[in-house]
């Protein structure tokens, strides 16, 4: 059919937009429930980010979602249709379809505790020596990954886009193929890739690597993830190339499976207008008005952390420790506070991690405590998102070091709810958030104690007018680069690889002034001359 003044592409582009779509993610956008005891199931929509984000698409295209509802199959054995009907009460409110996979115990503790959370979650962050590389793990990930790639095909149309999220999923691509679906496949990663002489670590390499280029659009959170996979792809495929136009990279495989793999950067964001506004409602000013009187002219370094040790918690709590020590007139005039999520309570490491916190965090209280005045106020918990976001608009410097981090939506978190515009953003270099605000958030490497302690300093000693111009800075990137944008660019790019746009600054990397460090290098004098220096 010909449309009058409509180019080929957009008659392409309006067709591509009646297919629905299909996400797939570990979890289910829903929050579900199993009283074993009354064998009854509630539920109700989920919320977060990615969330927010789908939700719009779908409901204009229509689709459907698959995931784990997050329960074990053994305890709702014999009560399945009765999940399928309340799904599809969950669906109908949505606008989309919510298809299920159910999971044993066994597959939640070796394919999601095991092989997702044992061995690429530490891989990918850049500990490698926190890897279990049990091969029973890697058995049920693919297991589990098939179930996922089989619940997909009873689902899909012919040709109907699918976009697959993060690295509990890595070979659904691979696995759709070989059951016959020959649509578009796309994959965002929403933690980092690692660099090349951590991935060859893993003992699965060749099958991962295999996998990811399986999909047509492989998606990261910043130009260093790209950097790293292409790297790998070219060091580990020979049989691949890899081609850059613009802003587009696309690896191009040879031979009998000849195919091309498109590569971008797609970094996520959030819903500035609905933190902006929650931050202006009458329930957070009523969280402000008591975080006022409890703190009063207190200024607050704010930590907003999931219990992790990939976030620098300990590195964070010794920088503000060594900021009392070498500013003591600061005492009493500043506090961090630091709000920790929970997170894997049942698993030792985690575990240790939280006694080692709790040891930090009490060895400086007992020491620079005074009867009025406690320096590190430590919550374990969940909070409501009102009062995380009073907590926001009062805090004075948020302080978001983690060691390794995809993104980390608390900077953009912190940056919306800033309505006042007086806060100071303090970010990990680390952080895939650097890229797009390394100009205005000052940057700090959390390895480094006198580093951060130093940039610590210069945050809450900063002008009103600085300070004022840097978030105004940053919340206007936000504002622009929003959640939607992000999905929609992704959705279109799977289509089209074409209208791939770049939608972040190049990776950043800090600069070396040689000269500079020459200057400043102190070397102590040799005690001995040439002529008195002792022999070995």
């Amino acid at each position: 059919m010909h449309v009058e003044g409509a180019s080929v592409g957009d008659i392409m582009r309006k067709e591509y937009a009646t297919k629905g779509l299909a996400i797939v993610s570990n979890r289910l956008p829903t929050i579900v429930e199993f009283e074993a005891s009354t064998k009854a199931w509630s539920g109700k929509p989920g919320c977060g980010g990615l969330v927010s984000a789908m939700n719009p698409i779908l409901e204009r295209r229509g689709g459907t979602w698959v995931g784990w509802p997050g329960m074990i199959n053994e305890d709702a054995r014999g009560h399945e249709s009765r999940l399928d009907e309340l799904l599809d009460g969950l669906g109908q409110q949505a606008g989309y379809a919510l298809e299920s996979v159910m999971l044993n115990a066994e597959q939640v503790r070796d394919y999601y505790g095991g092989f997702a959370n044992s061995v690429l979650w530490p891989l990918f962050h850049g500990f490698p020596n926190r890897c279990d590389f049990n091969p029973r793990y890697w058995k049920s990930y693919l297991k589990v990954n098939r179930r996922f790639a089989a619940t997909l095909m009873d689902t899909l149309d012919e040709d109907q886009p699918v976009w697959v999220h993060d690295y509990h999923l890595l070979v659904v691509a691979e696995m759709l193929r070989s059951m016959g679906f020959e649509g578009r496949i796309g994959f965002f990663l929403h933690i980092p890739f690692p660099a090349l002489e951590n991935f060859i670590k893993l003992p699965w390499r060749a099958e991962l690597m295999r996998a990811l280029l399986a999909f047509d659009l492989v998606g990261f959170q910043s130009a260093r993830d790209e950097r790293n996979f292409l790297e790998c792809v070219e060091r580990l495929v020979p049989h691949a190339s890899i081609s850059r136009v613009a802003s587009t990279s696309t690896v191009l495989l040879e031979g009998e499976a000849a195919q091309s793999v498109t590569v971008g950067v797609f970094p996520i964001s959030i819903d500035f207008e609905d933190f902006e506004t929650r931050a202006r409602s009458p329930s957070v000013l009523q969280h402000l008005d008591a975080l006022r009187r409890d703190f009063g002219a207190t200024k607050m370094f704010l930590g907003v952390d999931r219990l992790d040790y990939t976030k620098g918690l300990v590195e964070r709590f010794h920088a503000f420790e060594l900021l009392l020590e070498e500013h003591p007139e600061l005492c009493e005039s500043v506090v961090l506070f630091q709000l920790v999520v929970p997170s894997r309570e049942n698993v030792p490491e985690y575990q240790a991690l939280k006694r080692e916190v709790d040891r930090i965090v009490g060895r400086i209280n007992g020491r620079f405590s005074s009867p009025s005045w406690q320096p590190i106020h430590y919550l374990y918990n969940t909070v409501s998102t009102e009062e995380l976001t009073a907590l926001y608009r009062f805090a004075s410097v948020a302080v978001v070091t983690p060691l390794c981090d995809g993104m980390n939506l608390v900077a953009k978190e912190f940056c919306a709810a800033q309505v006042d515009e007086s806060g100071v953003l303090v970010l990990s270099e680390f952080a895939g958030a650097a890229d797009e605000f390394h100009r205005d958030a000052l940057l700090v490497n959390p390895y480094d104690t006198v580093g951060c302690a130093q940039v610590l300093y210069r945050a809450v000693m900063m002008d009103r007018q600085e300070r004022r111009e840097r978030i105004q800075r940053l919340r206007a990137r936000v504002q622009t680069h929003h959640v939607f944008r992000w999905a929609n660019q992704f959705v279109e790019s799977l289509h089209e690889p074409s209208t791939l746009l770049e939608v972040s600054d190049t990776e950043y990397l800090p600069t070396i002034d040689t000269g500079e460090f020459a200057a400043s290098l102190f070397i102590p004098p040799d005690p001995f001359g040439d002529a008195t220096r002792p022999s070995l």
